[in-house]
Parts: C-alpha cells; sequence; structure tokens
C-alpha cells in the first residue's frame, strides 16, 4: 500500500546475456545502451523515482533488494535476451505480486505474441510508447512535460555524452534487425537533438548513436553536423564520432564537413572483405569500401576510422578467412576491426528467413544463441574443423603477439594525423576488445561467472548458461519462465514454440 505523497518507483533494466557468460560489468565497451535512459526522461522526476540497471555497463543484475523495489519494471534489450527478461520479470513478480511489466525495443518487435503472454505491457513503437503506458498505469501526471533524456543517470560515462539524430536506416542490409522491422528511416526536431544536447552537458567527446548518421536527406546530414559542430565550437565536447553507412565515402567533401565541425571518429559497416558475401547481405553500400583506404582518407582529415567484421563461414572458408586477418596484421597501416563477429540470424529479418529456408540453421538453437560469438549455422566445412578456429579467432588466441604488435604500430603509423587522444585510442582499443575480459564485478557477479559451464562456440555442443536456474527458490508457476525459448527442433527446422512466439502483433497489450 502506498502512502500518500510517495513517489512510484520505477526499475528500467537493458536485458542482456553476454556472450562469454561473464556476469561482470563491461564497462569500457562504447556505445553504451542508452534506450533505458531515453524512457527514463518520460516519468517526472517529482512523482516517480526512476532506477535504471543496464546488464552490460552494471553486469548482471543479481540484487535482490532491487529486483523487489519497483512498482514497474521496463525491459529493453536486443532480440537474444528475451530469455533474460522473461527471467528477471519473473524475478520481479514473485518478490512484488503487484509490480507492473513492461517489454519494448527489439524483443517486443520480434516477438509480440510471447510477450503480450509474458508481460503487461508490450510497446512495439519508439520510446514516445512509454508515455501511453505511464498514463495508463499510474495517470497523466506522471508523465514528464519536457521529455529530454536522464543523462544524469549515467554516472559513471567517462566522459562519454551519447546523441541520438536520426531513427532507423535508408538501407536494407539482409542481416539487421531494422531491415527486419521495416521503419521508415527519419530525423530527430531541432528541439530534440538541442534537449538531448542540454541534458548531456559538458562532456570530453560525443558518440552519436544514430544507425546511420549519413542518411539520404543531403540538407538534413549538412544541419545536424552543423548543429554539432556548433556545441563542438563552443567548448561543450572536445569531439564527436558517428557510424555512416559505405556511400558516404563517395563524396569526399562529406570528410572535410565532418572534420571542419569537429567529428574525430567514424565507425562504417565494411562487414566483409569479400564482395560476394558483402552481395548477399545486400550490402552494395560497403562494395567499394576498403579499411585501408577508408582509414587513410579519415586519417588525412584528421579522424580515426573503426568498422566491424562479420564472418560467414556457410560462405567462408576457415582459409580465407585466416588469410583475411593475417593480412590486416602483417599491414600497419590497417586497422583491427573493433567488431569481429559471426553473422548473425536475427528473428524477422530477411537473412534469417532465408537461413530457416535453406536449411543452414542448426538444429536445438535457443534464441539466447543468436549472439554472433558461436555457429549456430552449418558451416562448408567440417564443424571439428570450424569450431577450434573460431574459438582461437575470437579471442586471437595464437596471435596476442601479433595482436599487440599491430596496435602499436598502427598507432605509430598515424600519429601524425591524428590528436594524442585518437593515437591512444588507437592503440588500446584492439587490445581492450581482443585482449581478453578481466571479469572485475562484484562477489555475487563474479561467483554467477564462475558458475557458467564453458563456452564451446558450437550450438551442438554448447549447455545451458547458469542464468537458467534460478537464484532463489521460486514456486512452480515461475518454472516456465526458465526455460529457454528453442528457435529450432532437433531436426533443425523452426520449432512451433517459436513460429507461435512471432505471430501476431498487437501494441500496449495489457
Amino acid at each position: 500500500m502506498m502512502q500518500a505523497g510517495q513517489k512510484r518507483r520505477v526499475l528500467i533494466v537493458n536485458a542482456y546475456f553476454d556472450p562469454w557468460r561473464s556476469a561482470s560489468p563491461t564497462r569500457l565497451f562504447v556505445p553504451r545502451a542508452m534506450a533505458p535512459y531515453y524512457l527514463a526522461g518520460y516519468f517526472d522526476p517529482d512523482l516517480v523515482e526512476v532506477k535504471v540497471w543496464d546488464e552490460v555497463f552494471h553486469g548482471a543484475l543479481l540484487n535482490r533488494r532491487l529486483l523487489e523495489w519497483p512498482d514497474m519494471v521496463v525491459f529493453t534489450g536486443l532480440t537474444a535476451a528475451f530469455d533474460r527478461a522473461r527471467q528477471l520479470a519473473a524475478y520481479c513478480r514473485h518478490f512484488t505480486p503487484q509490480v507492473v511489466s513492461v517489454i519494448g525495443g527489439p524483443i517486443a518487435r520480434a516477438l509480440p505474441a510471447l510477450c503480450d503472454q509474458v508481460f503487461d505491457y508490450t510497446c512495439q513503437g519508439d520510446v514516445e510508447e512509454i508515455g501511453a503506458v505511464i498514463e495508463a498505469v499510474f495517470s497523466a501526471d506522471h508523465v514528464a512535460d519536457r521529455t529530454a533524456p536522464r543523462f544524469d543517470l549515467t554516472a559513471p560515462t567517462m566522459g562519454v555524452g551519447y546523441l541520438e539524430t536520426t531513427r532507423n536506416c535508408n538501407f536494407a542490409c539482409s542481416f539487421c534487425s531494422l531491415s527486419g522491422e521495416g521503419r521508415a528511416y527519419s530525423a530527430h526536431s531541432e528541439a530534440s537533438i538541442d534537449g538531448q544536447l542540454g541534458a548531456m552537458g559538458k562532456a570530453f567527446g560525443v558518440m552519436v548513436l544514430d544507425n546511420n548518421f549519413y542518411g539520404n536527406n543531403r540538407s538534413s546530414f549538412e544541419w545536424r553536423v552543423g548543429k554539432i559542430g556548433e556545441r563542438w565550437r563552443q567548448g561543450q565536447f572536445r569531439g564527436w564520432g558517428a557510424l555512416v553507412t559505405g556511400d558516404f565515402f563517395k563524396r569526399p567533401e562529406n570528410l572535410k564537413l565532418m572534420a571542419d565541425n569537429g567529428c574525430k571518429a567514424l565507425f562504417s559497416g565494411v562487414e566483409n572483405l569479400d564482395p560476394a558475401v558483402l552481395r548477399t547481405f545486400n550490402k552494395k553500400q560497403s562494395l567499394a569500401s576498403d579499411p585501408l583506404s577508408l582509414t587513410q582518407a579519415c586519417a588525412e582529415h584528421g579522424m580515426f576510422f573503426d568498422y566491424g567484421v562479420i564472418i560467414d563461414f556457410a560462405q567462408q572458408t576457415v582459409a580465407e578467412v585466416d588469410d583475411q586477418v593475417s593480412g590486416i596484421l602483417s599491414d600497419p597501416r590497417i586497422p583491427l576491426p573493433g567488431l569481429l563477429s559471426l553473422t548473425i540470424p536475427i528473428a524477422g529479418t530477411p537473412y534469417f528467413d532465408e537461413a530457416a529456408r535453406a536449411g543452414r540453421l542448426m538444429p536445438n538453437v535457443l534464441l539466447s544463441d543468436l549472439d554472433g560469438q558461436k555457429l549456430v549455422e552449418w558451416p562448408q566445412e567440417p564443424l571439428e574443423k570450424v569450431t577450434p578456429f573460431l574459438r582461437d579467432l575470437l579471442k586471437f588466441r595464437g596471435r596476442k603477439m601479433a595482436l599487440s604488435r599491430h596496435a602499436f604500430r598502427h598507432a605509430w603509423h598515424w600519429r601524425k594525423h591524428l590528436g594524442w587522444e585518437q593515437t591512444v585510442l588507437s592503440a588500446v582499443r584492439p587490445l581492450h576488445r581482443f585482449g581478453g575480459n578481466f571479469g572485475l564485478g562484484s562477489p555475487r557477479q563474479m561467483r554467477q561467472s564462475f558458475r557458467e559451464p564453458a563456452l564451446t562456440y558450437s550450438v551442438m555442443t554448447d549447455t545451458l548458461r547458469a542464468a537458467y536456474r534460478p537464484l532463489h527458490r521460486l514456486p512452480s508457476q515461475f518454472a516456465k519462465d526458465f526455460e529457454p525459448l528453442r528457435v529450432t527442433d532437433e531436426t533443425g527446422a523452426l520449432s512451433d514454440q517459436f513460429l507461435e512466439a512471432r505471430s501476431g502483433a498487437s501494441s500496449l497489450t495489457a
């Protein structure tokens, strides 16, 4: 029973299963998940106390007091984290039966029918939809008059501020969840961008969170660059970075415009060094995205270049991937990729549907297996050859000396074109990314990590992670909340459970 004048209590959780099976925080990963902080901005701070827990940044949520605390718990996260969100909702319901559970983001859009069954409210739209939930559960008075993100809740920030100027993407890469959702690319209003910049305050650097900062509207792009550049010239931050698609680099004047307005880093999804693979991804905008030429073009304008690489053993051999990685390590001019992942058949994407039709999915794939760090599709070569190679590649085992040597040689090579911060970043980033995670967290988190079964890098041999065993004694009615969602059955066909989970679509189901 709430007392008069008592604030409502809302917990917002970014649910996450660490692919390396660590329960400890990943503090240095950039960018951080910002959806919880944007959601928090919709609650009136005078009437609602909001707490945020990001299982990437803060580590696994194992604190019973926090799970007992809220009147409302709001979940977001990537699609593969559905099981984790369901587990946390079960804990909250057990400790506080009257708690209201809400889910949104990619999970809700990919699995609407199942989310309707598990959670009290399912939001398939953008963060603004939480306003209707607040009004329905509490009252209209509990919705904030001004909905600026609650960046004050992000501490510690390590000097990095975050900004979103557009939503979605104007391309349709077959493996991207945005392609499956099919939502239109759009730019934020000037009031929204100004509100975010105001809430951010002074920062060392700013990371623009857009899926595609460049977009398909030239005037909008130039205006947004100028808007950020104005704040940079005023001294709000020392520089900023953004993600752009490959077509951005086809106009050299784009680089000059960004550099003149304080941009210090660009990330672009090179994705794969084989044009044939890129075509199967419908990644035509990256066919000319050679990492060396893009690195050089950025460096000449004083910008650090970063990129991601996706490996597809259904189309590539071990020898081909090994040659590509060795080629990068042998050339200090080319940066190591900031992201190295297997192709992920994300539920709802064209790539997933094609993989399912072609029979490429392995038997007994769980939704939580789709994290890009284990084999879930049949490779073209035997598993006993591919799996150990993948295990070593993702952690650069046997290449640690080459990794360290390349990182420092790369930073030294481009030092005259970059500032000291960028030079340090170019040396440290690959060491942090591939050198291994020390797994420092709370005693409870480290104990949870110790309980984890070893990762085998193949869905054919992997066992359930420790989170599927409840930490607390729960009544039998919650047993189903700790059962994994199976994508494929023992034959490799899509499971009935998964097909039912994908069916139906409704918004704001109470």
